[in-house]
């Protein structure tokens, strides 16, 4: 798989996160509707446990979303931070730009650490994947201009 320049550096970061501490288990990089972009993750998912990387992003993605829509909703402006905390592990999401970064980890983790990693990375991650969103447009514009110039219009 070849990436591009801005997927190496969110690469880069999600890989220095994942590494930064003990605990974490999975960083993904999933847009609004829950379309993981990329991720990171320590343990390697199987069909057989019904666990995949993508299934995690879009329910982080989702219950992120919600709980954005429920601050709006109460008055409480917008979500800086969302802990999920669970009997056996947690998971942290952060807005970053048009996505949202989700972190799961273990019980027993430095959640002022993970807090602290996560906002530190954020404004970075923002701007890289606003970039690389907006060249992915702009290539999805190109493509769509060319399906429908006039002269391929006969080919349908």
């Amino acid at each position: 798989m070849s990436y591009t320049e801005d997927e190496l550096i969110l690469k880069r970061i999600m890989s220095a996160i994942i590494n930064s501490t003990s605990g974490l288990k999975d960083v993904l990089l999933c847009d609004d509707t829950g379309i993981t972009f990329l991720s990171e993750t320590k343990f390697r998912f199987t069909e057989e446990n019904g666990v995949s990387v993508e299934n995690i992003g879009a329910i982080s993605s989702a219950v992120f979303v919600a709980g954005e829509e429920q601050g709006h909703i109460l008055g409480y402006g917008s979500i800086n931070l969302q802990i999920t905390e669970y009997d056996e592990g947690m998971i942290f999401s952060i807005k970053v730009g048009e996505g949202v970064l989700s972190i799961s980890t273990d019980k027993n983790v430095q959640i002022g650490f993970i807090r602290s990693t996560m906002k530190k990375w954020a404004p970075k991650i923002t701007k890289v994947l606003n970039r690389y969103l907006q060249a992915d447009q702009a290539e999805l514009s190109k493509d769509v201009r060319e399906l429908f110039r006039s002269d391929n219009v006969g080919m349908f």
